[in-house]
């Protein structure tokens, strides 16, 4: 499918966590880290909960708050017991003022 617009860049916060839903695909999380933007699935693989409802950033890392596990943002691998599995991540492009994120 390729490249889908998700959200406005100032609908992203430094070090929040907005919740994007694309018709047809899963929920994602988006972050901006150092000024980069960042997208995940929104589903913790340990114990089903929203990131983006459930989770904080800490140090470039989502921790979801049902369980104190956590993922590494830019890659998706759980770095944080008891998370064991990683959380899908997406390419992202900034055009002008909007975030796209590629899709199947």
């Amino acid at each position: 499918m390729g490249f889908v617009k998700a959200c406005n860049l100032d609908d992203l916060e430094e070090d929040e966590i907005l919740l994007v839903e694309i018709e047809g695909h899963e929920k994602m999380a988006f972050y901006i880290v150092d000024g980069e933007v960042f997208a995940t699935s929104d589903t913790c693989t340990h114990g089903e909960a929203s990131l983006s409802e459930d989770g904080y950033i800490d140090e470039g890392v989502v921790v979801c708050s049902w369980h104190d596990g956590a993922f590494d943002i830019r890659s998706g691998e759980a770095c944080r017991h008891p998370c064991f599995e990683p959380i899908k991540t997406y390419k992202t492009e900034i055009r002008g003022d909007e975030v796209f994120v590629e899709v199947e």
